[in-house]
């Protein structure tokens, strides 16, 4: 049994200096010969994925909370602020569009506990959902609020998942339903997962999370300052590039500034 089909959330979006995302001149970056380079602003999409399969709903992610602006720390805000949002940008909403509820979420996966990946996930605690993350990025998220250094994990977030149905995973790969496979590649925070999803039509769909925010850090094999441990991703890499090369295997950054233009928004899906 594989997944039948995938569909894409729009979550709203967020804005931030290219740099965040693309190294060096590619990011606007001064240079010897391009002293006057300058930086510029980008704009990406907020995504999560919901994964209709045999064995239940899968949710990859849950976008980035509604009143982030007003609750986060303002210069986290700042950096990243929402540029997008409306009621129809809630998760319950893009559930709606193909008439799934919150309630009918089997499993939630955290690709990591970024402001824009766990914001929504509140939803999940009284129902009980398990909610999928590396045991890893869970313990290195609450270490540094504890220490005030939230960087990109935020308080306002975390705080009301206390006693939600954590199911802290150590594993390399760990199959979370027949075909869906959550994998580590640390590399952009410690405990970073991208999702494998093969479905009923044979296709596999890599679910990079913020491995890679953009499709252009795969092409250039380089990130930006959202770069966590450069051995890690390095070493994933060419893994992935040789795996999205391979016959029916699809690519898809949920940050990616052409991603609406590459693939369907819910109610439409992937199949």
């Amino acid at each position: 049994m594989k997944a039948k089909k995938i569909y894409l959330l729009d979550l709203g979006m967020l804005g931030g200096d290219s740099g965040w995302f693309l190294p060096g001149a590619a990011g606007g970056a001064k240079t010897y010969s391009n002293r006057n380079a300058t930086s510029q602003w980008i704009e990406i999409p907020v995504s999560a994925a919901l994964i209709e399969h045999p064995e239940g709903y899968i949710l990859l992610d849950t976008g980035i909370a509604p009143d982030a602006m007003q609750t986060h720390e303002k210069g986290l805000m700042e950096a990243f602020p929402i540029i997008k949002f409306s009621e129809e940008n809630k998760l319950e909403k893009q559930l709606a569009l193909v008439n799934v509820k919150p309630e009918d979420i089997k499993a939630v996966v955290i690709s990591h506990l970024h402001l824009d990946h766990i914001g929504q996930a509140g939803i999940f605690k009284d129902l009980r959902t398990p909610i999928f993350v590396q045991k890893k990025e869970l313990e290195y998220a609450l270490l540094m609020l504890w220490q005030g250094k939230g960087g990109a994990y935020d308080y306002s977030d975390l705080a009301p998942l206390r006693g939600a149905n954590w199911i802290p995973i150590a594993d390399e790969k760990f199959e979370i339903a027949e075909g869906v496979i959550a994998e580590f590649t640390g590399g952009h925070t410690p405990g970073h997962q991208v999702l494998h999803v093969t479905t009923e039509a044979g296709n596999t769909y890599i679910l990079t999370g913020d491995y890679l925010h953009l499709v252009k850090e795969m092409e250039i094999e380089a990130k930006g300052w959202l770069l966590g441990d450069a051995e890690e991703w390095h070493t994933y890499i060419r893994k992935l590039k040789y795996l999205v090369s391979k016959p029916k295997t699809k690519l898809v950054a949920g940050h990616d500034v052409n991603l609406w233009n590459t693939y369907p928004k819910a109610p439409k899906a992937l199949e």
